[in-house]
């Protein structure tokens, strides 16, 4: 059978090959090619503030179409919902164990030192009509007025609306009040028992869906270390966004028991961190953490303006701040749930709390060296807002939300510095800095013979971390 030939070209005759000449080459005059590259770079920035313009500050989303809640991962369509909704059930049977299964509530801690009872509970936000519930049902087992004085420790479960779930109060060493949730009111218990410390040395991996919780119940260890965890390593890392599959931790923490049983976790004495952020150990040593070369841990700020709260492992993409710009301002923007926990980034005097047009509910902390945190689109402000209330490193101070000229919900951070009158605008993903660019460290390194003192008391400690 003969092939088909073209129509143009009878079969068999081969094609004939042509190669396209090119074009030659015109030579650019460097003034002109440096005008080209200009107006490349300004329709860039051009088309770069248009996305802003109409994602990155969320402005006429709603007008489009487009559902105020940023959808975070999981299933289809579902969003980033909320945090710290009240849970079905608040009681349970342990009594050593008040606060289980309560992970997902605000979890804060004070002491009395001399303050009344209700004035405690408010500055930890807390409604006041739960504050008067809770007195009315302790009242007949305790009389408050009598331990405003002996700085009784307080530890309460929250939700995000002010209810409270689970407290306890420590009267005394192996003796506790407890009050949780139980229908329309609380169920009031007290607890006399030996108290005790026991000392745990705990390894942690991080698997592949760098779920910290899930490393800690992989380890035989409750929810709770996570935030325990998260506070050693406050100044170092942020658990929720640097987290990777294989990265390790090691710690030594204490545990408190009541007669024989687990009851909460204590101080971490140690902590090593191995992994795709880094390496960090912090070693405690006089109330305070020291690298094992006696420098301090603590900085000026923290690494993140949000205390640390479980959420799904798909939201981790979303987590990590990105930079905006509004009205020539830079502010870092984080996602997060309504009722996520923030707080303040270093020890400072709030400036001012109120709503403020587009950003919404916001708080201003006055810290020292003129410096300025400003978070915006708060949901709710936590603590005492009145201006000149001190508040200290870590301290819960707000809740995120969606307050203002926003889609979703989120928590957007703003640093500057006030000097003789000179306002100077910081990058806020200072934050997230590494090396010389970190901010700088807090007190004084060890040194001479505190050095020598430091290395030998912690050497059994620093083996241990090894």
């Amino acid at each position: 059978m003969s092939k088909k030939g073209n129509r143009r070209m009878p079969a068999g005759k081969p094609r004939a090959r042509t190669r396209s000449k090119r074009a030659p080459r015109v030579k650019v005059d460097p003034a002109e090619r440096k005008i080209r590259n200009r107006t490349a770079l300004f329709l860039g920035l051009l088309m770069a503030v248009n996305a802003y313009v109409f994602l990155g500050r969320d402005i006429g989303l709603d007008a489009l179409g487009v559902p105020r809640a940023a959808v975070i991962g999981g299933a289809a369509g579902a969003t980033l919902g909320t945090y710290a909704d009240p849970p079905a059930r608040s009681c349970t049977a342990d009594p050593a164990r008040i606060f289980a299964g309560l992970d997902r509530l605000l979890f804060q801690q004070t002491t009395l030192e001399g303050r009344a009872f209700a004035e405690a509970l408010a500055l930890l936000g807390v409604r006041s009509d739960e504050i008067d519930a809770l007195a009315a049902a302790i009242r007949p087992s305790l009389d408050l007025g009598l331990i405003a004085e002996r700085g009784a420790p307080v530890r309460v479960a929250s939700d995000r609306h002010g209810a409270v779930h689970a407290l306890e109060l420590e009267i005394a060493e192996g003796q506790l009040l407890q009050a949780c949730r139980s229908g329309g009111g609380f169920q009031i218990r007290t607890l006399h028992h030996a108290a005790a410390l026991d000392v745990a040395t705990i390894e942690i991996e991080i698997g592949r869906d760098a779920d910290l919780l899930a490393a800690i119940a992989a380890a035989g260890e409750s929810p709770e270390l996570a935030q325990v965890i998260a506070e050693a390593l406050a100044y170092e890392l942020d658990l929720q966004t640097e987290l990777r599959a294989g990265d390790q931790l090691r710690l030594v923490v204490e545990k408190r028991l009541i007669g024989d049983a687990f009851h909460r976790y204590g101080d971490v004495l140690g902590i090593r961190y191995r992994g795709d952020a880094g390496k960090h150990t912090a070693l405690r040593y006089g109330g305070a953490y020291y690298t094992p070369e006696g420098q301090p841990v603590a900085r000026a700020l923290r690494r993140t303006p949000l205390a640390y709260h479980p959420l799904p492992t798909e939201a981790r993409g979303l987590l990590s701040p990105t930079l905006e710009v509004i009205s020539g301002r830079p502010g870092a923007m984080y996602r997060r749930p309504e009722g996520a926990p923030v707080i303040a980034l270093a020890d400072g005097v709030i400036r001012s709390a109120q709503a403020d047009g587009d950003a919404g509910l916001t708080l201003e902390i006055v810290h020292h060296g003129g410096l300025v945190t400003r978070y915006s689109h708060l949901s709710r402000l936590l603590a005492s807002p009145s201006p000149g209330v001190a508040v200290r490193s870590g301290q819960l101070v707000a809740l995120a939300g969606h307050s203002g000229k926003t889609a979703g919900d989120r928590v957007r951070l703003e640093l500057w510095s006030e000097e003789d009158g000179e306002v100077k605008q910081l990058d806020p993903l200072i934050l997230q800095a590494n090396g010389d660019a970190r901010p700088q460290r807090l007190g004084v390194a060890l040194e001479g013979p505190a050095l020598s003192r430091f290395q030998s008391d912690t050497a059994a400690l620093r083996r241990t971390l090894r």
